[in-house]
């Protein structure tokens, strides 16, 4: 009986101290860049085309590599009334490293002068 006791201590032992264990392999977290401006003025009632942006992974081995192809964005842009909108960009690489969250700044303006 004390040999089972011992043997679940030193196993609830190792499943406590595992999350302060240091993790192995790509740890490096990937990067984005906003292309075009920011914050970004546009006319209302035109179609927004968003300049958009690239994302970088620097790997275990220190190479960069481009997983602009893994980039999300979430828009709230509506060019059918003047304010402020923002787009927000983020990206994982394949070892589930986040990049912090980037957001280009929108501004829908009226310019056309009505009579």
């Amino acid at each position: 009986m004390k040999k089972i006791f011992f043997l679940f201590v030193l196993i609830l032992t190792g499943l406590v101290l595992m999350p302060g264990c240091k993790k192995k392999g790509d740890t490096n977290n990937p990067f984005i860049v906003i292309l075009g401006s920011n914050p970004l003025t546009w006319e209302i009632d035109v179609p927004y085309a968003d300049p958009g942006a690239e994302a970088y992974d620097i790997t275990e081995a220190g190479d960069t590599v481009d997983i602009s192809s893994r980039l999300e964005t979430t828009s709230n842009v509506n060019v059918k009334v003047a304010g402020d909108y923002s787009v927000k960009y983020n990206v994982s690489d394949e070892a589930g490293n986040q990049a912090d969250t980037k957001t280009r700044d929108v501004n829908v303006i009226l310019t056309k002068s009505f009579r």
